[in-house]
């Protein structure tokens, strides 16, 4: 999944602070977009139990961005779920690998790993024309996000220098994410296009093959798309369920 589709699974499978699940939801995408030399790829992608007992002891109020961030992993969150979406463009798969080469400029076995990133925006282009509220309230959050703060909890829970983890944080959240760029397919392009840049093998995205791509993508998956988001966030908040209890004292 890519920005709309997490931030929808994190919404939808846990209830609380939105703006809090929206930004620990899309904090492991600074992995492996953003230049990096602070977090082991795992130790933050997966690292939600370990924010969550740094959050639970020292600032229970805000608790909501750990469950985010485990929202989104492959041990508990939505990329556990990642290959069902891949199967629902079943035997198109080979070709839209062969498109991605010529959208991406890259290789046809480096391809085979970008197909879930397409696969993600296809969906977050039907998110775009169907929950126009979710889009606004990704905008918002966006907009709003206190960029100091999240630094300092993220710093702090993982054990890591605060001005490296500002760095990179403001990367993705004010440099790759613009909140006018989450209204269009080419704005979802452009989005995927600053993102798949920072790659170790920086890719050059092609606009125009790539909207196609999506396009492609998204029409492949409409009968489907509803249904396997809910089976996702079904999944997801089955997950976080013992999370998200609080211990009654």
């Amino acid at each position: 999944m890519k920005i709309l589709g997490h931030a929808y699974i994190a919404t939808r499978a846990v209830e609380g602070d939105n703006q809090l699940l929206i930004v620990g939801a899309l904090l492991p995408e600074m992995l492996p977009y953003v230049p990096n030399d602070v977090f082991e790829y795992k130790e933050l992608h997966e690292g939600g139990k370990k924010l969550l007992d740094y959050l639970n002891k020292n600032y229970p109020e805000k608790r909501d961005l750990a469950l985010g961030l485990l929202s989104h992993g492959v041990e508990f969150g939505a990329d556990k779920f990642s290959e069902e979406l891949e199967q629902l463009v079943g035997k198109k798969r080979d070709q839209l690998i062969k498109d991605i080469t010529q959208a991406n400029s890259v290789t046809l076995e480096i391809a085979k790993g970008r197909l879930h990133n397409y696969v993600g925006l296809g969906i977050d282009w039907l998110l775009v024309q169907n929950e126009p509220e979710l889009v606004k309230e990704v905008q918002k959050t966006l907009r709003e996000i206190d960029v100091e703060e999240v630094s300092h909890l993220l710093a702090e829970g993982f054990g890591k220098d605060e001005t490296r983890v500002k760095s990179m944080i403001e990367t993705l959240f004010r440099g790759i994410y613009r909140p006018e760029d989450l209204t269009s397919i080419k704005g979802l392009v452009r989005i995927w296009a600053r993102q798949a840049s920072g790659l170790p093998e920086k890719d050059r995205v092609d606009i125009r093959k790539a909207t196609e791509l999506i396009r492609d993508c998204s029409d492949l998956l409409v009968g489907d798309w509803r249904s396997c988001l809910e089976s996702t966030r079904i999944g997801v908040k089955e997950n976080l369920q013992p999370f998200v209890i609080k211990e009654k004292k």
